[in-house]
């Protein structure tokens, strides 16, 4: 039987400097990373090669389930973002030494991976002109007519070869074309923190209640709890996990002018604190017309959020330990550092080794409480990144449930960054507040995304996507 007497094109990757040991482990390429191998043309007969192009390319491919409609319609789109195109010289195209009856070409090529999304818009985002990385998430759709992939969402990288060439005895020119998938994980940077009155709905920073000793007991006092937007995970080249933690910061102002007993009740109050992550990955058929957020859902019907979460360790505190805060109002001769923090002069009150505050007198102020949120992840995470048609972005869920009083809880969203940091820069060091201090900071926040079996059930939580 006669060889197939089709040419044959294939691209070779060099993966020596990146990983010696592709053959066994898939191959992670990296901005500022360089592509280098060569193109193969194979044949049984001889060929004159008109041109070679190489190109190195990002493409969105999303699709959707219309809504609202009778007959199912599926609603995509391909979107390109990375185009690198390189015309491959006559000169260096050159023949290889080959069996009888085998004509085989080679032709070097060679790209660089770049950190930013070339862009012509100047109000683009910063977060969304780096680069994203490959993603491949939810149920697949296959466009019949041109057998391309599409997913919920998918971002994918590739090299792709074109070739036209004439064979003996044949003037018509004829085309080759052969891709090869590239694994793409971008360095990203920590951002200042999330200006949160531009998200109203989005985020929950604080809450108040009132708490009683019983349904109709009387009133103990306001409690306010609030959570602090955390320092990001950070990943490095070779981690395996990340930790940050999260200040919360509970306050309370008692109804009883006896400062004992209010201690007394607060050292009574038993809290479990339940947290986890929650993964949001935005992705559309049309481009995002302004930073996607689940506000935009309800008006943008071209876009779909895919929702999950990563539970964290539940923390439980008992004998919690308080400090009392004057109001400034109400203690004009009290030190500038006793107004502004948790200390408290010795003619007003005093300190036992508990860290617990014996008050003399009457003072105006609240009782505070500051404690951390543990935020520790096993394995990696994707970056926090925005495209024009895909978004990945993380928030920080904390539920925090009160006994020894009539049972209150407090439920808070925070926004949470994860980046992926260069070789030898493993700790990024923290944004500037763009804001003002937190401790400072006041404002009305709406109701946040929750769910009890999420947060407080002792089975698995839902599966989340990395």
């Amino acid at each position: 039987m006669d060889p197939d007497p089709t040419p044959r094109l294939c691209l070779i990757l060099d993966h020596t400097i990146k990983n010696p040991d592709a053959a066994t482990t898939a191959t992670v390429w990296n901005p500022e990373d360089e592509l280098h191998g060569h193109l193969e043309l194979s044949s049984t007969e001889d060929l004159g090669i008109d041109g070679i192009t190489i190109y190195f390319e990002g493409v969105s491919r999303n699709w959707i389930s219309e809504t609202n409609i009778r007959i199912h319609q599926v609603l995509k789109a391909e979107r390109k973002f990375l185009s690198q195109a390189h015309d491959i010289l006559p000169s260096n195209i050159s023949r290889k030494d080959s069996s009888p009856g085998a004509f085989v070409f080679e032709a070097p090529f060679h790209f660089i991976i770049s950190r930013v999304i070339p862009c012509t818009n100047p109000d683009s985002p910063e977060q969304c002109l780096q680069l994203p990385p490959s993603l491949n998430l939810g149920e697949e759709f296959v466009d019949q007519c041109t057998g391309m992939r599409f997913a919920q969402p998918r971002i994918i990288y590739f090299l792709r070869a074109t070739v036209s060439f004439t064979t003996r005895g044949h003037q018509d020119c004829k085309s080759l074309e052969t891709f090869l998938p590239i694994t793409i994980a971008p360095y990203t940077e920590e951002l200042p923190p999330t200006e949160i009155d531009d998200f109203p709905t989005e985020f929950k920073e604080r809450e108040s209640k009132a708490l009683r000793r019983s349904l109709i007991g009387g009133t103990l006092g306001t409690m306010n709890v609030s959570l602090q937007e955390p320092p990001a995970l950070i990943y490095n080249t070779s981690s395996t996990g990340s930790y940050t933690t999260a200040l919360m910061r509970l306050e309370f102002q008692p109804t009883s002018t006896s400062s004992n007993d209010v201690l007394k009740s607060l050292q009574g109050l038993i809290f479990t604190v339940f947290s986890l992550v929650r993964v949001k990955t935005f992705y559309s058929v049309k481009s995002f017309p302004r930073l996607p957020s689940q506000t935009l859902l309800e008006s943008f019907s071209e876009m779909r959020l895919r929702d999950g979460i990563i539970k964290l360790e539940t923390q439980y505190v008992r004998d919690a330990s308080w400090g009392y805060r004057f109001s400034l109002d109400s203690q004009t001769d009290a030190s500038p550092a006793s107004q502004l923090g948790l200390s408290i002069p010795n003619k007003v009150a005093s300190e036992n080794g508990n860290g617990q505050v014996s008050m003399t007198s009457e003072p105006n102020g609240k009782w505070i409480s500051n404690w951390t949120v543990p935020i520790e992840i096993n394995g990696r995470l994707l970056p926090s990144f925005c495209s024009s048609l895909v978004a990945r972005f993380y928030t920080l869920i904390v539920r925090v449930k009160v006994a020894g009083a009539r049972q209150e809880r407090f439920d808070l969203e925070v926004p949470l960054q994860v980046i992926h940091t260069p070789p030898g820069k493993a700790n990024s060091p923290t944004a500037e507040p763009i804001r003002e201090r937190f401790l400072e900071y006041r404002r009305a926040s709406e109701s946040s995304w929750f769910r009890d079996d999420s947060l407080e059930s002792e089975q698995d939580p839902p599966q989340y996507y990395p």
